[in-house]
């Protein structure tokens, strides 16, 4: 009876520590994932719920994981609640990767940021430009880190998830030094280890490799892969593409697909060297007008071109906007500075994030890198400016 009295006891104190820890005097949070007992590289994602509690002040709420090579965690989505002056809600989503076998903790470091009213009107005193950052006490509140039991696979995989690997061959024969073009597409759902690879040496063939990825995006069941390798192969004799062999685990079907791709067997016609000596006789001594009489137009066509380069010397030169614009950012030395040249370019550059960021330093308070943003909208400039 006494160890029954024990037990009962002993789980009061863990349901009240567990509530105690969910409902400080800030907020009410809660913290979930969607699996515990996982096998190595299989997606699971976990959810971060947060609603102030105290409504007599203003409040933002900052997620951040802690790195660990045991596992990998990506953000998919910070949401906020429609915001209320005093009743701040958040909702934070993560993905995350098992990296080794046994008993992992995921760690999460959760701190508030409380303002007082008069601070938030001070900041917003005035016009756009004149908006400084809100000072905030903040108030940094220990999480339950969340437990994983992971397994190791019984197979070697090459990767975790739902995928589907294509092929294909342009043409089954080619002469000797031409090029046969193959294909592999690759689509799925999931995680792809990041060194596989469809297509093995072959020997005595010259192999040109190409791939154009589309960058894997995170979603709750993994990330989203969409893959294209190209392989031009020159041979001079018969090769063989042998059969690619892709196996996967499937967590929601748990169990082990293999994926084998047809082999292809491909023709090669020599080239015969005698075909290719000229045995016609050498043509006749006699001038060829129609030759001298194509110098003359290509040199007719240069300098004409170089009258209209001198020309345009003289010709009023147009503003360089993009040159302006590059500059000034660059110049730029504060967020509300950079913010002005940023605005105008949000939708031709796509700067939307940028701007939300600026906007974060300037009126959160925000940590983020002043430096690492402008770097990013400059990069962004560029290769727009290069791919245009």
């Amino acid at each position: 009876m006494k160890r029954i009295h024990g037990k009962i006891i002993l789980l009061f104190l863990i349901l009240f520590t567990s509530i105690a820890s969910a409902n400080n005097k800030y907020c009410t949070y809660s913290i979930k994932s969607s699996k515990e007992n996982i096998f190595i590289n299989e997606p699971i994602y976990i959810t971060f719920h947060a609603r102030q509690k105290t409504k007599n002040e203003v409040m933002f709420f900052d997620l951040k994981p802690r790195q660990n090579p045991k596992y990998e965690i990506i953000s998919i989505k910070e949401k906020r609640h429609e915001f209320n002056y005093h009743d701040a809600e958040k909702t934070f989503t993560y993905l995350v990767f098992a990296k080794k076998s046994g008993k992992i903790n995921v760690e999460l470091d959760f701190r508030i940021r409380r303002a007082s009213d008069d601070a938030v009107s001070e900041a917003y005193t005035g016009s756009r430009d004149n908006v400084k950052s809100i000072p905030t006490t903040n108030v940094n509140i220990a999480l339950v880190s969340v437990s994983l039991n992971v397994k190791a696979l019984k197979q070697n995989v090459n990767g975790v998830g739902n995928f589907k690997l294509d092929m294909k061959v342009d043409k089954k024969s080619s002469n000797s030094y031409d090029a046969i073009n193959v294909e592999y597409h690759l689509v799925g759902t999931g995680y792809l280890n990041k060194n596989f690879s469809p297509l093995k040496n072959i020997t005595n063939t010259s192999i040109f490799k190409g791939k154009k990825a589309l960058a894997p995006r995170a979603s709750k069941n993994g990330y989203i892969y969409n893959i294209t390798w190209n392989y031009a192969i020159v041979a001079k004799e018969d090769f063989k593409i042998t059969s690619a062999k892709f196996k996967t685990y499937d967590y929601k079907k748990d169990k082990f697909i293999l994926t084998t791709l047809e082999e292809k067997q491909i023709k090669i016609k020599a080239l015969n060297i005698e075909n290719l000596v000229d045995d016609k006789n050498s043509p006749d001594s006699s001038i060829d007008f129609e030759k001298y009489l194509d110098y003359f137009y290509s040199i007719m066509i240069f300098i004409a071109g170089f009258l209209f380069a001198k020309l345009l010397e003289y010709l009023p030169k147009k503003q360089n906007y993009k040159h302006d614009i590059t500059k000034n950012i660059k110049l730029s030395s504060s967020p509300k500075e950079l913010l002005k040249f940023a605005i105008p370019l949000v939708h031709k550059y796509k700067l939307q994030k940028e701007i939300n960021e600026l906007e974060s330093i300037l009126y959160s308070n925000s940590k983020t890198s002043f430096k690492e943003i402008k770097n990013t909208i400059l990069k962004k400039l560029e290769s727009l400016s290069i791919a245009t």
